[in-house]
């Protein structure tokens, strides 16, 4: 996990949810919690009000790994 991120950061649509991360990813909200919990996936941080969120830029460079296998 790393600083938290500024207000404006994440409305600038650096930062995305679970739920934006499950959309584009096709993995289910379940499997991004199980990630989470046991420290595989994506990087992600976790803001005071306990909200997750995870870099735009992490989630685009998985989809790019997984379409270059």
């Amino acid at each position: 996990m790393s600083l938290l991120p500024t207000p404006q950061t994440l409305r600038s649509g650096e930062w995305m949810t679970p739920r934006q991360v499950s959309a584009v990813t096709h993995y289910a909200l379940q499997t991004l919690a199980n990630y989470r919990s046991t420290g595989v996936g994506l990087p992600y941080i976790k803001l005071p009000t306990g909200r997750i969120r995870y870099r735009r830029a992490d989630v685009e460079a998985l989809i790019s790994a997984a379409a270059a296998a």
